[in-house]
């Protein structure tokens, strides 16, 4: 029932920002355009500044723009306050739907069991009305009737924000906020300085004052920002859909560069004086630099691909298996065992579970652990092996990872494959292998790629859904496993010798054994952990 409910709300309120945004938006675009539009009328009149004639819709329509003077306000004026009043307020109920409520799933990108949802959910709610107070003090104060250096100035605040809201949220969640303290600075704007502005001068026509035209100015100016903003925060609010924007290691410059193009877009397109050439040439940088910085340029091989260039090495091998042995392995954990947390999914991954997603960071049961990777990490210098063919498949499937762990050879096809019927990612933050971000849009849709260098451990997120995270082991011969439900697993036909074994936990840490294969035998090894690391 709560599932249904908040996808039904999360449904609405998008719903109701969508259209009170582009209500507020269009206004406000025209209003900057028609202030650039007019021109002195052809026979001057009383208190008219400047006029424009336009046609739409079959119809023919002479707008003027006029300076009130004592007892002449018309007894009808429409106002533009609501639209932005919407706007903000179902922008504000949408984040805490989507990003606060259930647990915060949506605000980190899932690689800790342990980020403190509430504090962040606090930090969040101050950083609106923060972030306004720090914008209006600075364009309130000296600095700010130094226009170009109170602009180089609140571009520096930018960035500041824009790299810590990174470092503290993922990137889903840290771009959204940058929206969000846009939004809210905009519509602070607008009922704090301007509609403000508009009142005071029209109370002075009503007492036959003559209106103080200064404030007219300074609301216009808080309007000329606005719709600097406007075209970044389009983007922002429609963010969720680009992971290859948000969720790139570089997405600090990507938003940097997404503002830079935005605002240069709105100067080129509103602005009637002359443009000059540096608008045109902030896009056309702005554009390629967006580009280099999410466009994938590694190979990504097909699984039609044939085997790599380490699979041309000679069918041959330097290891004597008549004398073969085995490690059988078990994985214990004897301390407290965190519960499982509900994963409050969006609404296309919470329709068509049967059970609620749960959190895996660490499954027991009976005192033994699933999904450790366990490899042989030493001992089998001067060894070669055939690197396999066959394909490694991790499967995108009911929003989770399958399998959460998995190991693969260097060179072997690794493949990712999306098996729900809505958009993913694959975003790889490979330490030692080359980085990607992919996305699979569409059901079956697959990608394979060949890891070159071996790593312990890649992780591979989506960042659409954040809590969706695997784990790879890349290693260079065949002796590796992962624990199953019942905490064991069985490492075969390993040479007689001696080694040291590794386990590898996302929680529990990283733990060695040195231990002595012996012919023909089997021998038993046990990893016993007894707290959390992270």
């Amino acid at each position: 029932m709560f599932d249904s409910l908040h996808s039904w709300a999360s449904y609405l309120l998008r719903w109701g920002h969508l259209i009170a945004g582009i209500s507020w938006i269009g206004s406000s675009f025209y209003f900057i355009w028609l202030d650039k539009a007019l021109t002195l009328p052809e026979k001057p009149k009383d208190g008219v500044e400047g006029e424009v004639w336009m046609v739409h819709s079959g119809g023919f329509y002479q707008v003027e723009r006029r300076k009130i003077g004592p007892g002449q306000m018309p007894e009808t004026l429409h106002w533009f306050k609501w639209e932005a009043a919407f706007t903000w307020i179902t922008g504000v109920l949408l984040m805490a739907v989507v990003y606060y409520a259930g647990g915060g799933a949506l605000l980190f990108d899932g690689s800790s069991s342990n980020s403190n949802v509430g504090q962040a959910i606090l930090f969040s709610l101050l950083l609106l009305p923060l972030s306004w107070l720090v914008y209006d003090g600075l364009w309130n104060s000296k600095l700010g009737k130094k226009t170009e250096v109170a602009t180089l100035l609140s571009f520096g605040l930018m960035v500041s924000l824009v790299y810590g809201l990174s470092k503290f949220f993922g990137g889903r969640a840290a771009y959204m906020h940058v929206g969000a303290i846009f939004g809210t600075i905009m519509v602070a704007n607008v009922w704090m300085r301007i509609l403000p502005a508009q009142q005071k001068m029209i109370d002075a026509t009503k007492e036959g004052k003559q209106p103080d035209f200064s404030l007219s100015q300074k609301a216009k100016l808080r309007s000329v920002h606005n719709s600097y903003l406007t075209l970044p925060v389009l983007f922002l609010m429609l963010s969720n859909h680009y992971p290859m924007t948000y969720g790139s290691e570089r997405n600090v410059l990507i938003l940097l560069l997404l503002f830079v193009l935005g605002a240069s877009a709105r100067h080129y397109k509103i602005t009637k004086e002359k443009v000059g050439v540096l608008p045109p040439i902030l896009i056309l940088v702005s554009i390629f630099g967006l580009a280099y910085l999410t466009l994938d340029f590694s190979t990504s091989e097909t699984s039609s691909t044939k085997a790599s260039s380490t699979d041309s090495n000679p069918k041959f091998t330097n290891v004597d298996l008549s004398q073969a042995g085995n490690i059988d392995v078990k994985i214990k954990f004897s301390g407290i065992v965190p519960p499982p947390k509900k994963i409050s999914a969006t609404p296309e991954c919470s329709a068509p579970q049967s059970a609620p997603l749960m959190t895996d960071y660490l499954l027991v049961k009976n005192g033994l652990v699933q999904n450790a990777f366990v490899w042989i990490s030493e001992g089998l210098a001067g060894k070669s092996f055939p690197t396999p063919t066959e394909e490694v498949v991790v499967d995108q499937k009911t929003c989770t990872y399958e399998p959460h762990v998995v190991g693969v050879r260097v060179g072997q096809p690794l493949v990712f494959l999306n098996s729900d019927t809505f958009l993913h990612n694959v975003h790889s933050m490979a330490k030692e292998n080359e980085r990607f971000n992919l996305t699979l849009a569409n059901k079956n849709q697959r990608i394979t790629k060949k890891l070159m260098k071996p790593e312990i451990m890649l992780r591979a997120k989506c960042d659409i859904h954040p809590w969706m995270a695997g784990y790879i082991g890349v290693v260079e011969h065949p002796y590796f496993g992962v624990s199953d439900k019942n905490g064991e697993l069985k490492i075969a036909q390993i040479p007689p010798g001696e080694y040291v074994l590794s386990v590898w936990h996302e929680t529990l840490g990283v733990q060695t054994q040195k231990l002595v294969v012996k012919p023909k035998t089997s021998i038993k090894a046990e990893f016993k952990f007894s707290e959390i690391k992270k």
